[in-house]
């Protein structure tokens, strides 16, 4: 009734969860994002300004693990140092614009282009949407609050980098669970050695 491909695709999905790494691997990245949310919340609670944005911030930083996390230490210290290079841009790129560019959607459009362009000169490669998206965040809290630009990009500069340090210290203990270490493929190679 499936095409042949369609049918292939199910039986590869079965044999990856067959295994309990993906269960394990599933588990340990659900703490991760729980616990960015957890510290993002309590961290954003501490400031009485975004109290009422606490929840949006908390997502931000869990947001952030799904970014940095990575299944090896070296891949993940990688993409700490560019999501933290993307924020820090994108937050740079949020201050010019809030400060000295009249808020306008077509102004805002005209400062995404630039943005992008001098992400991948800077090397952030597929990271210039991060810049765009830090920058965009930190637009829209600014005109959700009274605050002014310099403290919703710290806010927002600060939640990225707890989502950071989670991802990046999930990727250097992640190498170390059991089940995080096998690729389902090996696993796999490696049941057929014993058979």
């Amino acid at each position: 009734m499936l095409p042949e491909t369609a049918r292939r695709k199910v039986h590869e999905t079965e044999q990856r969860l067959g295994h309990w790494d993906a269960y394990v691997r599933s588990i340990y990245i659900t703490i991760l994002v729980i616990m960015a949310y957890l510290l993002g919340y309590e961290f954003d609670l501490m400031a009485p300004l975004h109290g009422g944005a606490a929840v949006v911030g908390a997502l931000w930083a869990a947001v952030t693990v799904l970014a940095v996390y990575k299944d090896d230490r070296v891949t993940t210290r990688s993409s700490f140092f560019s999501t933290m290079g993307s924020a820090l841009f994108g937050a740079a790129v949020a201050l010019a614009y809030l400060l000295w560019i009249p808020p306008h959607m077509w102004d805002l459009a005209l400062v995404i282009v630039p943005a992008m362009l001098i992400s991948q000169l800077l090397g952030f490669a597929d990271r210039g949407r991060q810049v765009v998206s830090t920058l965009l965040i930190i637009v829209i809290f600014s005109h959700l609050n009274n605050s002014t630009p310099w403290v919703n990009a710290a806010m927002r500069t600060a939640e990225v980098l707890i989502g950071a340090v989670v991802g990046l210290l999930g990727g250097y203990f992640g190498e170390h669970l059991p089940g995080l270490d096998e690729k389902p493929e090996k696993s796999a190679e490696a049941e057929h050695h014993k058979q």
